[in-house]
């Protein structure tokens, strides 16, 4: 009996791990409504050349894509390298960017209209910490990102072996 209770707990154990060890999901992460429109204008930035601004402008004329209210696309920063910028649909602002700049051939994001969650794919080109704040490697990782306050807020991450990206 003893040894049943043991594998019995055993069993427990790593169920519970297992279902904690689970990739973050979009439906975990919902957001109601979903903006409509119309959009707001941009509101101009400070130290913005015109090539983003008009990136940006082109970005709000297209449908909320991220988080009830915001625009997530994607644009060059420098060479190879790619980021990524939040617009706010409803008031115009230029409200955040992703963590990091990607290197453009590794790059790519997964995220819904009504969720605050978003997969980021790639190798950094700045540097890397993990979620307590220790520098890594650089490598190809999956990065599962809540988007709160404004704010990208680091739940996970993965070493790509097979990616999200492969499921598009």
């Amino acid at each position: 009996m003893k040894g049943f209770s043991i594998l019995l707990g055993s069993l427990i154990l790593a169920a519970t791990s297992m279902a904690f060890a689970a990739d973050p999901a979009f439906k975990d992460y919902t957001v109601t409504p979903v903006f409509t429109g119309p959009n707001h204008k941009l509101v101009p930035q400070e130290n913005s050349s015109p090539m983003m601004d008009q990136a940006r402008v082109q970005a709000l004329n297209g449908k909320v894509n991220f988080a009830g209210h915001y625009i997530l696309h994607r644009l060059g920063c420098g060479g190879s390298a790619i980021c990524g910028e939040v617009l706010d649909a409803q008031t115009g602002e230029v409200v955040g960017g992703l963590p990091n700049a990607y290197d453009g051939s590794t790059f790519g994001m997964i995220y819904q209209p009504d969720s605050r969650l978003i997969i980021v794919s790639g190798i950094t080109l700045d540097g890397e910490e993990n979620a307590q704040g220790n520098a890594l490697e650089s490598g190809n990782r999956d990065r599962y990102y809540e988007f709160v306050n404004n704010d990208f807020q680091l739940l996970s991450m993965t070493d790509v072996e097979s990616s999200p990206m492969d499921e598009e």
